[in-house]
């Protein structure tokens, strides 16, 4: 794994240089041409995630890229943003990708005389580019296009068009998939059956969703409490979402409010409020509560539950702070094994500084154990 720190880090995974190697052989069949398809996917993929990052960063946004399988993916870390805002994050990276394909285009003529490798590097700047952001404002979800219908159909319907979202982003994957397998292009056709099986788990997801979930005043006091959370009104927000719980005891709109209301509460202190919050939710709970519940469960020193909530998270999103976290609780119950597993997944994660961590008071109990003392000879 190489990281690049920064404004905004860079983490590429070695499963994105063995795929870009296999694409680049399939199409090249040489050594020059996997190279010269390694350079135009890395700067491709690279510059359509920095469209998605640095909209986000305007908007205020702590982000951070990572390079792994065929494609990127920007993480994102901040407060709820309004949806014309997601919207345009979303859009700016096909719009990079775009913007790649016409100064291709434009500079080919220019540099065709000069040199037939640098002549070909561009012919596959602009097949790779028009031909992937195409492919991807197709409106299958998580693709951008599935995204962009998404959140245009949840603000015209609400739930009614997060769930038509998917069910249409189903079917069409499912068709293009047919489509790219009759002209044999198996590749393609074998991501789209997987986009088509994601889809329909989170539509088998959204089907859990309750006849108030459909209530439109509740929909309103929902948006109303964040807009209130993004301009700091605590108050008011936790207010509208503990009102919501009361009227929606169960459903999408209960989830939602209760993930936003325990962030409040854990900004304002109130761990074992928060904590209570998610605790019924912890297997519907989206990925950045997921992690928020685990901190929750660290700091009330609920130790099996934060080691399994980690488990669970890590699976979904493998992060720096949660493998640290899990290596703490296993540590402070004495298994120095587990903890040692963690650290390494930290180390993997990018950790800055290994022997800093090992000092903390969370490992005394393991560390005179020979496992511990063994990894620490190992750093």
């Amino acid at each position: 794994m190489i990281s690049i720190p920064g404004r905004i880090p860079i983490i590429i995974y070695p499963v994105f240089w063995v795929l870009v190697i296999i694409l680049g052989w399939l199409n090249s069949q040489s050594i020059q041409g996997i190279a010269i398809w390694a350079v135009v996917i890395f700067f491709s993929v690279l510059i359509h995630e920095y469209g998605h990052a640095l909209t986000a960063l305007a908007f205020g946004q702590k982000v951070e890229i990572n390079l792994v399988g065929l494609g990127g993916l920007t993480k994102r870390r901040g407060e709820t943003l309004p949806r014309w805002k997601e919207f345009l994050i979303v859009l700016n990276g096909p719009l990079a990708g775009f913007g790649l394909f016409f100064i291709a285009y434009y500079l080919l003529p220019i540099v065709r005389d000069e040199s037939s490798i640098l002549s070909y590097a561009f012919i596959v700047a602009m097949n790779v580019n028009l031909f992937w952001t195409i492919l991807n404002l197709i409106p299958v979800l998580p693709l951008d296009g599935g995204h962009l219908m998404r959140i245009i159909f949840e603000g015209l319907f609400g739930v009614k068009g997060m769930k038509l979202s998917y069910l249409i982003s189903v079917f069409l994957a499912g068709l293009i998939a047919i489509y790219f397998f009759l002209i044999q292009q198996i590749l393609v056709g074998a991501l789209f059956i997987m986009l088509a099986f994601e889809s329909y788990r989170a539509w088998v997801e959204l089907k859990s969703l309750q006849p108030i979930d459909e209530n439109q005043d509740l929909q309103r006091v929902l948006q109303e409490g964040i807009k209130d959370l993004q301009s700091s009104q605590l108050n008011e927000a936790l207010e509208k979402f503990t009102y919501i719980r009361h009227q929606a005891p169960k459903g999408v709109l209960f989830v939602k409010s209760s993930q936003f209301g325990a962030r409040i509460l854990s900004q304002q202190g109130d761990y074992k409020k928060a904590y209570d919050w998610l605790f019924p939710l912890q297997n519907r709970l989206d990925i950045e509560y997921l992690q928020l519940f685990q901190q929750l469960a660290y700091r009330l020193e609920e130790w099996e539950k934060c080691i399994e909530i980690g488990q669970q998270a890590y699976q979904i999103n493998p992060s720096l702070e949660t493998a640290l976290i899990s290596s703490y609780a296993n540590a402070i119950l004495g298994r120095a094994n587990a903890a040692i597993g963690w650290l390494r997944c930290s180390l993997q994660e990018g950790l800055p500084d290994i022997h800093q961590v090992v000092q903390k008071k969370e490992f005394d109990r393991i560390r005179d154990s020979e496992a511990f003392q063994e990894f620490l000879k190992s750093l």
